[in-house]
């Protein structure tokens, strides 16, 4: 997959949004609107070289993508990407909490937020953050080898 396909499929899937949106479908609205968010978070790990298979990989990609944002002086737009996941994907989608105009405005927010992740591509073409995905691999190692001597340690515990 290449940066430039995810950006286009970002904002080919924001347009179905809007679409969803005219036909008053605010669910799966909302549902896309964070699909073209989560599109172009992985445009922006790939353009600071990070494997497109680690992208997909939540529980890596998350904090490499927070560490690259931060880096970049981009905080904000990590503010918005972790508002974006609440309100449209848990409030609106899975939960539909949320009123119709309340909705419109994050989505119509999205907007705003995919032209700035465009020039965030552009800084983290510039930088190689690998190492931060191996600093995240290494720490989810340690977690998981921690939480197997807890589950050994609390084994013991039992038969003690």
């Amino acid at each position: 997959m290449e940066i430039n396909d995810l950006v286009t499929e970002a904002w080919r899937i924001y347009e179905e949004a809007k679409k969803l949106l005219e036909e008053e479908d605010i669910r799966d609205s909302a549902e896309k609107a964070w699909l073209a968010v989560e599109t172009m978070r992985k445009a922006i790990l790939l353009a600071a070289k990070i494997p497109y298979e680690e992208t997909k990989k939540v529980s890596i990609a998350i904090p490499v993508f927070n560490n690259i944002l931060i880096a970049l002086g981009a905080k904000e737009l990590l503010d918005k990407y972790y508002t974006f996941q609440s309100t449209l994907h848990s409030l609106t989608f899975y939960e539909g909490l949320l009123n119709e105009e309340v909705v419109i405005i994050y989505i119509t927010e999205v907007e705003k937020w995919l032209y700035e992740a465009e020039r965030v591509i552009h800084k983290a073409s510039k930088i190689d953050a690998t190492e931060f995905l191996e600093l995240v691999k290494r720490r989810m190692k340690i977690k998981s080898e921690i939480l197997s001597k807890n589950k050994e340690l609390q084994a013991l515990r039992i038969q003690e």
